[in-house]
């Protein structure tokens, strides 16, 4: 599934790279969006979320069998990051 990260200019991160992997999480305590879903990359700094407007935020939410999965960068444009996710065999690192 590739899945659209919203909200870059918001966060202060080192540029990813194609192929780069990033965790996706459930942010449980967002007073914005209680579905939200973070991502940061393997550094710990936040790069952006799974838009809430987009029903993809839902998909990736209710695969998610754990809180944190990991991701791959799979393309990048000026104003989004593209990710590359795979349910099948999701161990992410601890954050």
């Amino acid at each position: 599934m590739i899945v659209p990260i919203h909200g870059l200019k918001y966060h202060s991160f080192e540029p990813v790279k194609i192929d780069d992997s990033v965790i996706l999480v459930k942010e449980k305590d967002n007073i914005f969006d209680d579905n939200a879903v973070a991502v940061f990359n393997l550094k710990n700094q936040k790069v952006g979320y799974v838009s809430a407007k987009s029903s993809r935020n839902v998909k990736v939410r209710s695969k998610m069998e754990q809180e944190q999965i990991l991701g791959k960068v799979w393309c990048i444009s000026q104003n989004q990051i593209l990710i590359e996710l795979d349910f099948s065999n999701n161990t992410p690192p601890n954050k």
